[in-house]
Parts: C-alpha cells; structure tokens; sequence
C-alpha cells in the first residue's frame, strides 16, 4: 500500500490539533493482537507525553477499514507488564484508550457529538468522582503510524468499572465476590446465536434467539452465576412492575430520547449499548434506597456514529440522510424499552425529560454549536485538507466529504427538521410559550426559543408572531 507522509508545518496554522505519533512493530491486519510499541502525545501548546504501550486493532465494522484503522491503546510500564494510568488531554486518567478512526463516518465527528450530546443531557442517577458521567469523553488528534499519516481520529476513554463507580471484586473466606457487573449488548464471539449458550470461558452469552452479549466486566470471573441477573431481567422481567423496580425510568427516557432525537437507527436493537449494575448482592427490596438503588440496572450508550441521519456504511451524505419516523423508532425497541414504552407514566417521564432536553443540549442552538465547533477546529487547524490530501474522497473508506463546512451545514438543517418532528409527537405546538412573558417586546427569537441579536435568514419570532426572512 502507498502511504503518503505529509508535513504538519505545510499547513501551519493559528488553530492546532494535537499530533499522536504511535509506533509499533506488526502488521495492520484484521484481529491484530496487542503489539508492544511507544506513543508521543504533543498538545496543542507543544507539551510532549511519551509512553510505553500497547496496540491492537479494534471494531467489528471497522476492521473493514483498516487502510485507516481503529485501535485499542494500552499504557504500559517499561517491560510492558503493568498498567499505567496517564490523565491524557485533560481528561481522566486511565491506561486503556479507544483510538477511533470514524472511517465510515464522512464527517469524523458523529460519535463524539452525540456523546457530548448526552454527557450534557443525562447524568448517572448516583454520585460519582467523575461528574457521574454515563458516557465517554474524548479529543479530536491528528494520528501517525509507524511515521505514516492517518488523518483524524478521536481519542477517548472507555465505558468501564471506574468510570461507573462499580463495585471491585472482592476477596473472602469462600473465595473472589463478585459485585459489580458491565454487559455489553452485542458480540461476535459467538458466531451461532439461534439459542441459549455460553461461549468457552462464560465471558460471552446468547440469552435468547439473537439478544447475545459480553461481559465487560469482571472478565476474569465469568461463571453463569454473574449473568443471572440480566438472564432474570430479560427473560422472567417482562413487566411494568419489574422495570419500575430494577431500572431507572428517567435513564430509560434518557437513552430512548437520545436515539430518536438523533436518529440512531444502530442503537434501538440488541447491540451498542451497556446495563451495569454497581452491586448485585444488593437486596433490591432494602428499606434503605441507597441499597436498593446499587442493585438496579443503569443503560450505558455506544458507538453512536450512526447518528445524525447517518449510517453503518457512510452512504448518507450530501442531504441525503436517514428517515426514520418519530413513531417508528420504538417498533424494534430493545429491553426494557419494549416493555415500559407505552405505560402512562413513562410517556409522561419521556415528555418531561424532552420538554427540559429541548431547552438545553437537545436544542438546534446547542447542537449546531457543537458541529461548527469540531466543524472549525478540523478546517482551520488544516487537518481536514490533509485528510483530504492523504485518502481523497472514496467510498471504498476511510469515507469523507470535499466540502466538510457544506455538509455540516446540511446536516444542521437535518436536525432542525428532526427537532421539530419530535416536538410534533409530544404535542408541542406552542413554540414560543416559554417565551411570551418576555417584556422585550422586540426581541428576536429562532424557533428554539432562544434569543438573536439579529434577524437571520429563515423564520424568526418576534412580538409572538412568527416571520420569514428571506
């Protein structure tokens, strides 16, 4: 394969995207295992990190890409024998990083948007060290492999024990403990899902006819007695009152919102998303609810990139994005959606939640802001032109756009749209309710409510009637 190396300086520019220069001695190839190497981390601001690690190749769907690869990255110590945790760009410290390329994505963005989307609308529904966040965090930097220039990719942290605040394994007279529990809805070690079965070492498990999963944590003490709660929960828990009593309705809502306001049509069956449950040994009907509570299941998303009108095979672009009706997105809904989605209660949960998401991170404003945000870093740092330069524009992957500020812009008008339709399905028809007790008779207002300093092209709100600037 021709690799092309390019030089940073040829595009110097005011804006800077840190560089990850990784090195490893193996072959890029489909299942690569951990392959010992270094990796040298320059920030915007030229501060320099050097480290041992580990590399691998990763994804199902995108070990199809693997002209631009994702990678699995493992901080090591100088032999390579234990973890080392390093707070990398800020964020938290950790030993295990996601390095993903987004091949399939056109816009390199889609996960990471969608993630910030929902770190700002939903919490986890207990305290945590880490803001109880309940989903990943991550850095856009541009990557080399063994010298060679790769573009793009978002480096972040992992769903995992820490990050949840799950129990550790513990050690007592009978033996290991195990509390805390990560499922991982998905998998491809077990090739055969037609029926119930374990995989060999019991970390992978079919619990009925293709609803198949792995378990993220404790891998090693997988025994069938560790996935007895979520085979209860999925096959005997098929209530109302047994969602209401082991879940969280609100983090139920959460997650049903996120997927339909951003049309992730990836995330609504049996895969790409975690349960936890911080202590199984909890007794879920304790007088006390902070007891009780550790025993309830808590939804986690993952991989996101098919969202905002995307898809698994980045065939939606120029826009010419995904249609999938506000009332159509729960027809294949997974457990325990499919259980609790038309109960009187939840829907008016879900209303609420939108009701209060509509405001904030679900807003066009806000959404907007977040692409034109990555949208200017890649242009105006020159990456995007390098990407551009390094693979041009293919459908055979890594796939990407010419025009990255047009298509963002497309797919802003998407969301607008998409926005609107749900707003639509909960009867909102009031657009400017929260805002005519304003006594600024001549604000200006955009269809979300917020105010303008100006009036820009498209309807605009003002004096409580509603206007089309051409």
């Amino acid at each position: 394969m021709l690799v092309l190396t390019i030089s940073l300086s040829a595009y110097a520019q005011d804006v800077r995207m840190p560089v990850l220069d990784i090195h490893f001695d193996a072959v890029i190839v489909r299942d690569m295992p951990y392959a010992n190497g270094t990796m040298k981390l320059t920030d915007e601001d030229g501060h320099v990190i050097e480290m041992p690690a580990k590399f691998k190749t990763r994804g199902a769907t995108a070990q199809q890409y693997l002209m631009k690869p994702s990678l699995n990255m493992k901080l090591r110590s100088s032999d390579y024998e234990e973890e080392v945790d390093s707070a990398l760009l800020g964020m938290r410290s950790c030993s295990s990083w996601i390095l993903d390329a987004m091949a399939i994505d056109r816009i390199c963005m889609r996960n990471r948007v969608a993630f910030d989307i929902w770190n700002e609308f939903s919490k986890l529904p207990y305290e945590t060290k880490f803001d109880s966040r309940n989903g990943t965090e991550g850095r856009f930097v541009e990557v080399y492999i063994n010298d060679n220039y790769y573009g793009i990719y978002c480096l972040s942290d992992r769903i995992n024990r820490k990050l949840l605040d799950l129990k550790k394994v513990k050690e007592t007279d009978d033996g290991e403990l195990v509390r805390g529990v990560l499922y991982k809805s998905g998998t491809q070690s077990i090739l055969v899902q037609n029926e119930f079965c374990y995989n060999e070492d019991y970390t992978a498990c079919v619990i009925e006819w293709h609803n198949a999963w792995e378990l993220s944590f404790p891998e090693d003490n997988a025994n069938e007695a560790v996935w007895q709660p979520l085979q209860d929960a999925i096959l005997r828990g098929n209530s109302v009152a047994y969602v209401n009593k082991y879940f969280f309705l609100e983090n139920i809502a959460d997650y049903e919102l996120h997927v339909t306001a951003l049309a992730i049509e990836d995330n609504m069956g049996n895969k790409n998303h975690f349960f936890s449950i911080r202590n199984i040994n909890k007794d879920i009907d304790a007088a006390d609810p902070d007891d009780s509570d550790r025993r309830r299941f808590v939804i986690t998303p993952w991989d996101l990139d098919t969202s905002l009108g995307g898809d698994y095979c980045g065939s939606r672009y120029n826009g010419n994005y995904t249609v999938w009706p506000i009332n159509e997105v729960t027809k294949n809904a997974f457990y325990p959606i499919s259980v609790i989605h038309n109960n009187a209660t939840y829907q008016a949960i879900l209303k609420k939640r939108w009701m209060e998401g509509r405001k904030g991170a679900f807003s066009v404003a806000s959404v907007k802001q977040k692409l034109e945000t990555y949208r200017d870093l890649f242009i105006k740092s020159g990456a995007w032109q390098r990407m551009i330069d390094r693979f041009g524009v293919q459908n055979g992957g890594p796939m990407l756009v010419a025009d990255l500020a047009q298509e963002i812009s497309l797919i802003e008008q998407w969301y607008e749209t998409r926005f609107h339709e749900i707003d639509e399905y909960f009867g909102i028809t009031d657009e400017i309710k929260d805002i005519t007790t304003d006594t600024h008779q001549n604000s200006v207002y955009n269809l979300s409510g917020q105010v303008i300093s100006h009036r820009t092209k498209g309807v605009i709100i003002q004096n409580n009637k509603k206007y089309l600037v051409k």
